[in-house]
């Protein structure tokens, strides 16, 4: 696995609390997963990412998995299936947004089988927003995306690849998930540029009566209020599974990337935030220099990376964790393409900092 995967994978690991949600400020979103009431794990996972406005093709998105209930390492799965799709993502940077989606799909479900052979698997559904204004979702197993808002009609974007509605079946096993092979065929489509909010939910949340829960997101006048209300309702519903959502404002999410000023590739799951930082091989070199020098000899020394180990790729050089502040504990689905020499810096956030406030049975 490349060193900046597994950075992601080990960062999306870690354990968080029962419930937990992340609003950011600086870009409207809230994503929010709550345990339930009936489950001893948390499988779901959310996370957004925005690769910065200086990279090759700017790309913000917000994406959940959720592992495969009834077989292996549900949360682990979900978890690699999130980290292969953003690396994938940010190594595909020179295609256009429908083919990264593609591309990081199949590096999804090919990192997934190669580990379980089908034995073990996740949902994945995706929104991406590139710089251009165009917007993309796709979409594998039975996880959803609704669009509504204020005095909008709630549309809902997606179907689920279940016996009953992929085929008129009954019963809720997946036809299709990251994981299951050469036979994967993912929903890749573009969604229309509109005003109002967007969310990603999975199947604790669909716990909810249908008409019930358009009646929740018809009723909200924020995210805010629909991501609460959206927890608190599956929770009095029983909490039978793990419930999650992120959800954004599609129309001022566009014009807030525009003033964004954030460097490097930023991530973002409902228990915190994660910066790494990309160096050019002659930014490398002017470092090196400076830690030469008297002046910086303390520094260099100091803030001195650990190294990867041997096995690991030649072109990530060193990885660095630098984190904000002492970090909270709590608890709760090809080859590379980059030409120069790239050093990682890392910084982890909280919910407490930066304005952000803190499946088993498919």
């Amino acid at each position: 696995m490349h060193p900046f995967q597994e950075n992601i994978q080990t960062w999306l690991s870690r354990k968080l609390a029962n419930h937990t949600r992340n609003q950011c400020l600086d870009i409207p979103f809230i994503l929010s997963s709550d345990i339930g009431l009936i489950r001893n794990e948390n499988q779901d996972r959310a996370a957004a990412l925005y690769t910065g406005g200086k990279s090759i093709n700017p790309l913000f998105v917000m994406a959940v998995a959720d592992g495969m209930g009834g077989m292996r390492d549900g949360g682990r799965c979900s978890t690699l299936a999130l980290s292969s799709f953003f690396y994938s993502l940010i190594q595909h940077r020179n295609l256009g947004t429908k083919e990264r989606a593609c591309e990081a799909i199949k590096a999804s479900n090919s990192q997934v089988f190669d580990i379980y052979r089908g034995d073990g698997g996740s949902t994945l559904t995706a929104v991406l927003l590139d710089s251009q204004g165009k917007t993309v979702i796709v979409h594998l197993g039975d996880t959803r995306i609704y669009t509504f808002g204020p005095g909008k009609k709630v549309e809902r974007h997606t179907t689920d690849d279940s016996l009953v509605e992929a085929v008129g079946g009954s019963g809720r096993e997946l036809l299709q998930f990251v994981g299951m092979g050469e036979s994967m065929q993912p929903k890749i489509s573009e969604l229309p540029f509109m005003e109002g909010f967007c969310a990603i939910t999975t199947d604790g949340i669909h716990e909810i009566e249908e008409r019930t829960l358009n009646r929740i997101l018809e009723n909200s006048a924020n995210i805010n209020e629909a991501s609460e209300r959206l927890n608190y309702v599956s929770m009095w519903c029983g909490g039978n599974d793990n419930s999650t959502s992120a959800i954004f404002d599609m129309g001022k999410t566009f014009s807030s990337l525009a003033r964004y000023d954030g460097n490097g590739i930023r991530l973002w799951d409902a228990g915190g935030d994660l910066t790494t930082l990309w160096l050019r091989e002659e930014d490398q070199a002017f470092h090196a220099k400076q830690a030469r020098t008297p002046n910086g000899a303390g520094e260099a020394e100091s803030n001195s990376p650990h190294p990867l180990p041997s096995s690991n790729p030649p072109d990530f050089e060193s990885v660095q964790n630098k984190p904000k502040s002492p970090a909270r504990r709590t608890r709760k689905k090809k080859e590379n393409s980059f030409p120069e020499k790239i050093q990682l810096d890392i910084e982890i956030g909280n919910s407490d900092e930066e304005g952000e406030v803190g499946v088993d049975r498919k």
